[in-house]
């Protein structure tokens, strides 16, 4: 099995931080419901690759600081985010993490839950969205993750492979 390392220290964190940028961008309307889930992303992609890096604790502070970027009650990314974490680092024991179906039947499990959440928390406030344009983004996500996850393989990781 490969191994890998950060290529610099506060790698995560800049990534997570990249991720809350692409978030933030403003898109045409026609664009909008398409966005993938930059952040869930990035956390599921350190949650598959370096797994010790990668913990609850983070995922909470991050879906925290989402929570107050887009000011959204107050804990409903959190508790979504960290679902996802929980989610993938669970799964990743039963798969193998550098297989690409399995990695997308991971995303679309641990995606839909924190789209599920979502759902049910801006519903349970009144703001519920419409109905089959809501989920876009799960498909959008599920679109780009390949690409993103390679982009991120190549600049935030080296392979530390010993050879025997």
């Amino acid at each position: 099995m490969e191994s890998y390392i950060p290529r610099f220290r506060g790698a995560v964190i800049l990534s997570i931080l990249l991720a809350l940028i692409l978030t933030l961008l403003p898109l045409p309307e026609e664009l909008l419901r398409w966005r993938p889930e930059w952040v869930a992303l990035t956390l599921v992609h350190w949650a598959l690759v370096l797994p010790k890096k990668m913990g609850i604790i983070i995922a909470w502070f991050t879906g925290l600081l989402l929570d107050a970027l887009y000011g959204s009650s107050l804990g409903q990314h959190a508790l979504g985010l960290t679902i996802i974490v929980f989610v993938t680092l669970r799964l990743r024991l039963r798969i193998n993490p550098f297989t690409l179906t399995h990695q997308l039947t991971v995303l679309l499990i641990g995606l839909g839950s924190y789209l599920l959440i979502n759902l049910w928390v801006l519903g349970f406030t009144g703001s519920a969205p419409l109905a089959w344009i809501y989920w876009l983004s799960l498909l959008g996500s599920l679109i780009v993750w390949p690409a993103y996850h390679w982009f991120m393989m190549r600049v935030f990781l080296v392979n530390n492979r010993f050879d025997d």
